[in-house]
């Protein structure tokens, strides 16, 4: 769905709001807790523990995508 490049990606993960703005295959900027990044390829965004201590590879199966 990131990589689909056509629209953010918003959830919500232990109260804390997350934002993915995909904004070509090489930048990727995230939001989190009040928190921003930005990332240059999906595998370090997939890998960063950004969200108090986890990846988003670790919770994908545990968020609902808005």
């Amino acid at each position: 769905m990131i990589l689909s490049l056509t629209q953010d990606v918003v959830f919500e993960y232990e109260g804390a709001v997350a934002c993915i703005n995909p904004c070509t295959i090489y930048e990727f900027i995230v939001g989190y807790d009040n928190k921003a990044k930005t990332y240059n390829n999906i595998d370090d965004l997939m890998g960063d523990h950004f969200y108090h201590g986890k990846s988003l590879s670790e919770i994908a199966e545990k968020i609902d995508i808005d």
